[in-house]
């Protein structure tokens, strides 16, 4: 076939095509809203005109659409998506009429829109009744207009009292449809505003598009801790050329920052020494912040040369700090005899939770001065003492304190149960410096009846501080020394038992003799 006979061929079917379908004149559909969007519910007309012309008529007329997506047809025909026309005479009109409902999630684009037609032409040729059946589906596009919606995101941030702070923000378009020359104005209220710049340009955003901004906000200092709302305005052109803004509201959560301190701490007694025990420590704990401070726990954290006075004395819980308050915690230690004078760091270790119960912790110090001070020990010896004489023992004492001792005397505390009376029960050393050692004595007269046994002696020392550092105290403490009493109520019985036992050989003896005096005579 040649190339000219197929193009006669081809306006020869299209001819054909042509009339039948132009036998029944189907109009654009018309529609309301005219701007549709995505959600909308849209009235749907189309008009059809018999046209077949000679008196034919059209039967039947079925004009159908059908529910794709974004279209949902409602219910307004007896049979959903059907309308029917029963008779239709030539040149006659009707329109059919559909009610469609657009997805919500619906972009922004045309769609097609299919519309089924059937029907019967009823002719009469020489008196009979011909019926000839047609149908066809025409195509159109409705156009749908897809709106942006916004989202702004502050991703948690938290501002501080008092205190200017870059925050982040996230601004999505969760739409259907492109935002063109979208702006962001941000906003304040009593409490928070905004630093520098306070509109920023967006430009267009399609659907689930997100772009970042950054923002500088400064909280008032009177700003107490919660959430609070800023608003910002979002200006855009929707894709069907409406001017559209908005107003979102940002939320911001306020929390003050927890600052405690050490503002105070006194002991009782006012100078620590070695030896003392449980002494009292006051600790003033100040929240210099703007947050609250909740479930606030101390420990005294004691390391050598303290100790705590009795088990849990230095574990305390002081409740819930707001800003600004102070409470304070008593904790109570002991001194090591042998602790050396000067500066000592003592850790407490405070926990506490802020409004959002999360837990915090942190290491603080206070400061303690031990005073040097004498201290005066008995070196250990045990003395031994004769029953029934007067004994002299000789003590020696060493300063091992970190402070000379002046005025160092020693005295026998009597102990009426003891067998023993003191001639001399006071003595004076004088004064020791550091580590020096000195010699004091003590006169003893033993009961002759004492048991031999070792006995327990207590005795004062006492001193006084160096006149030359301003130390006046008295300082006055007991030690116990160890006495062996020999000789006594023991030994007399072996010695009469063995006086008895000589008399009793003795008079054996002079019995033996005077009897062989007698035999002799």
């Amino acid at each position: 076939m040649s190339k000219l006979s197929k193009i006669i061929l081809a306006i020869g079917l299209l001819s054909i095509i042509t009339t039948a379908v132009s036998a029944l004149e189907i109009d654009e559909p018309q529609y309301n809203p005219t701007v549709i969007h995505p959600g909308d519910d849209v009235d749907v007309w189309i008009d059809v005109t018999n046209d077949e012309g000679s008196d034919e008529k059209i039967e039947d007329l079925r004009i159908t659409v059908d529910s794709k997506y974004p279209f949902e047809i409602k219910q307004v025909n007896p049979t959903k998506g059907v309308y029917t026309i029963s008779t239709l005479a030539e040149g006659e009109s009707d329109t059919a009429y559909f009610k469609l409902h657009i997805n919500e999630d619906a972009s922004s684009r045309d769609y097609r829109f299919d519309v089924k037609v059937s029907y019967d032409i009823v002719e009469y040729k020489n008196g009979d009744k011909v019926v000839t059946t047609r149908s066809f589906t025409k195509v159109y596009y409705i156009p749908v207009y897809g709106l942006a919606n916004f989202e702004i995101n502050s991703y948690g941030v938290t501002l501080t009292p008092a205190k200017t702070e870059d925050v982040q923000l996230k601004v999505t378009n969760k739409g259907t449809g492109t935002a063109k020359q979208a702006t962001l104005t941000i906003g304040s209220n009593s409490l928070i505003n905004p630093v520098d710049t306070t509109k920023l340009y967006l430009g267009s955003l399609s659907p689930d598009v997100t772009k970042l901004l950054s923002v500088s906000l400064h909280a008032s200092g009177d700003t107490t801790e919660g959430s609070y709302l800023i608003p910002a305005t979002l200006s855009w052109i929707d894709e069907d050329g409406t001017e559209n803004f908005e107003v979102i509201n940002i939320g911001f959560i306020v929390e003050g920052d927890i600052n405690l301190g050490i503002s105070n701490v006194i002991t009782d007694p006012t100078e620590i020494k070695a030896q003392e025990t449980y002494v009292k420590i006051d600790v003033d704990i100040t929240n210099n912040g703007h947050g609250e401070a909740k479930n606030v726990e101390i420990d005294l954290l004691s390391e050598d040369p303290f100790t705590d006075s009795w088990s849990n004395s230095n574990f305390k819980n002081i409740g819930i700090l707001n800003s600004g308050d102070t409470k304070t915690a008593i904790f109570y230690i002991d001194v090591d005899k042998d602790a050396q004078s000067g500066h000592y760091s003592v850790p407490l270790n405070i926990t506490y939770m802020d409004v959002f119960d999360e837990e915090h912790s942190e290491l603080e110090y206070i400061d303690l001065y031990i005073k040097p001070k004498p201290v005066l020990e008995i070196l250990p010896e045990t003395y031994t003492l004769k029953a029934g004489d007067e004994n002299t023992i000789t003590l020696t004492l060493q300063n091992i304190g970190s402070e000379k001792a002046e005025s160092v005397k020693i005295t026998a505390i009597k102990n009426t149960a003891q067998p023993f009376e003191y001639t001399q029960k006071t003595d004076s050393i004088g004064t020791l410096d550091t580590n020096e050692s000195g010699e004091g004595q003590l006169i003893i007269d033993v009961d002759s009846d004492a048991a031999n046994k070792e006995y327990l002696i207590t005795v004062e020392v006492r001193s006084v501080g160096d006149s030359e550092q301003g130390d006046d105290n008295v300082y006055i403490s007991q030690k116990t020394i160890r006495v062996n009493v020999e000789g006594g109520s023991n030994s007399t019985v072996v010695y009469l038992v063995v006086l008895i036992l000589v008399a009793g050989v003795g008079y054996y003896m002079y019995l033996k003799r005077k009897k062989g005096k007698e035999q002799t005579e």
